[in-house]
């Protein structure tokens, strides 16, 4: 549902009818390259993937991508652009006239309608300073007779966007402001998309464990529930992928976004482990590191609904379960992996000692942390069925969804309907079904707050993977203001839920 999401957006700045640039960033290990290819389906387009060699490699290959839609009414002038772009050519080297990138950019305006899609357009810029400042002048001529040119810039990093947008950016007085997309982690229901296998709880607990990057799904093995599948890839720890992906996965993954990794691998161990809210140490000596790993995407930082802006109460997680469930779990016992992988463990005992091995680390490490893995995903499962799964269960739906917590109250998933309601939803996360005391603890933290306190409605939502006792339900029968969900119904795809959940 994510995907689609963010799929739609990018199709609707596609169905513009003038010109616009937007930045669609991904995060560490989740190119928005596929996305962009699925929502410009249909359309005259050209994907440009930068060589990222030399700046005149880069205009070569940009031209080679143009020249086949190069129509008539600019063959007259643009040919001998597009012919004469080269690595050794004098002309190519220009870099404000000639083939430079003004004159070649400045074609698109002739080619319209056109969707261009540039992959990680920072490899050109990182051979020429100059090349937003070239991009500025051609758009100019795009903006100036309302060309239906569409520039999307596909970016594995975010901040692209807002460097963009800037007062000062060369961009700033030439067009509309670039539309930023900022594509996250797929969410359960993409899991259930990929894996239509999973479902109730089966789907939670994979979501949980093997996450939302669509490149960790694609491994999961056929027809067998979760935890046959994560067994199943640690029991093939020899084999390449599972090598890379289960003992030293995330971690290479942190190489590509900084240089070394130790503090930074800290705080991830310490986020994985620890309860969503709790202080990290030396707040003033982790920030830097903080500010890096949301600029990769790999934390994500919560603030309360209806906190005032530039407030200081945040809270930080993973935003991929998988790698919260890796730091947490994973990390620690990666060394006996590997010797797994490498045969030490086995040694002339063959397989069968390193099954015994890998049986005794499963039981040991693995196996009893999924419940907990569950539990560390619970809140992000139960926002995304507030943000896409609610609609016919509440009645309408999410305009904003989120945490809140104060003195005195928490609620790790709560939301802020489209028809006035307010939703405070608390988390039972006990092996035993939810029960009365669940709804008076409920309502304890309710008194508390005065977010919503005006509100319409104040719908009281009880999550649980256990269900629900009979006392409850009852209580929910009478009470059009309690609503009780449960692993099977967070788990549905949207809109085959009924009216009302109990």
């Amino acid at each position: 549902m994510l995907f689609d999401k963010v799929t739609a957006r990018i199709r609707d700045i596609s169905r513009r009818p003038g010109p616009a640039i937007a930045s669609v960033e991904g995060r560490l290990g989740l190119s928005p390259l596929d996305l962009v290819l699925e929502a410009t389906k249909g359309r005259r387009r050209v994907l440009f993937v930068p060589p990222g060699l030399t700046d005149a490699d880069n205009r070569r290959e940009l031209a080679a991508c143009l020249a086949p839609l190069a129509g008539d009414a600019i063959r007259a002038t643009g040919s001998s652009v597009l012919a004469t772009t080269s690595a050794t050519s004098p002309a190519g080297r220009g870099r404000g006239s000639g083939v430079g990138w003004p004159a070649l950019l400045g074609l698109l305006a002739d080619m319209a309608p056109l969707a261009v899609i540039v992959d990680e357009p920072e490899g050109i810029a990182a051979v020429h300073r100059g090349f937003w400042r070239d991009l500025a002048r051609a758009w100019r001529q795009v903006a100036r007779r309302g060309a239906r040119v569409h520039l999307f810039l596909c970016c594995r990093e975010r901040g692209l966007g807002s460097f963009l947008n800037r007062p000062e950016s060369p961009l700033a007085d030439v067009a509309d402001p670039v539309a930023v997309v900022r594509l996250g982690p797929g969410t359960h229901y993409d899991l259930a998309r990929a894996v239509p296998r999973w479902t109730g709880r089966d789907l939670l607990l994979g979501w949980a464990v093997f996450g939302g990057l669509p490149a960790t799904w694609a491994e999961i093995p056929d027809r067998v529930d979760p935890t046959e599948a994560l067994r199943l890839a640690l029991a093939n720890v020899a084999r390449p992928w599972a090598s890379d992906r289960w003992t030293a996965g995330p971690e290479e993954l942190l190489r590509r976004g900084v240089r070394k990794t130790n503090r930074y691998a800290s705080i991830l161990s310490h986020l994985a482990r620890d309860a969503p809210g709790q202080r990290l140490r030396n707040a003033s000596a982790t920030g830097p590191y903080l500010a890096r790993l949301q600029e990769l995407g790999v934390v994500a930082a919560d603030r309360p609904l209806g906190a005032r802006p530039g407030g200081r109460r945040t809270r930080y997680r993973l935003s991929d379960p998988h790698e919260a469930f890796w730091w947490s779990t994973v990390h620690p016992v990666r060394a006996r992996l590997r010797m797994l992988g490498s045969g030490s463990a086995a040694g002339d005992a063959g397989a069968a000692s390193a099954g015994a091995a890998l049986d005794g680390l499963w039981d040991e490490a693995v196996a009893p942390a999924l419940d907990g893995a569950l539990v560390r995903a619970f809140p992000m499962i139960c926002r995304n069925f507030l943000r896409f799964g609610s609609g016919q269960v509440l009645g309408a739906t999410a305009r904003e969804v989120g945490a809140l917590w104060g003195s005195g109250f928490d609620f790790p998933a709560a939301a802020a309907l489209r028809n006035g309601a307010v939703c405070y939803g608390h988390l039972h996360r006990g092996p035993e079904p939810a029960s009365m005391a669940t709804l008076v603890e409920l309502e304890r933290h309710v008194r508390k707050t005065r977010y919503g306190f005006a509100r319409q409605a104040r719908v009281r939502i009880v999550f649980s993977l256990a269900g629900f006792d009979d006392d409850l339900r009852r209580e929910a029968a009478r009470n059009a203001l309690i609503r009780l969900v449960g692993a099977n119904e967070l788990a549905a795809a949207p809109g085959l839920g009924g009216a009302r959940v109990r």
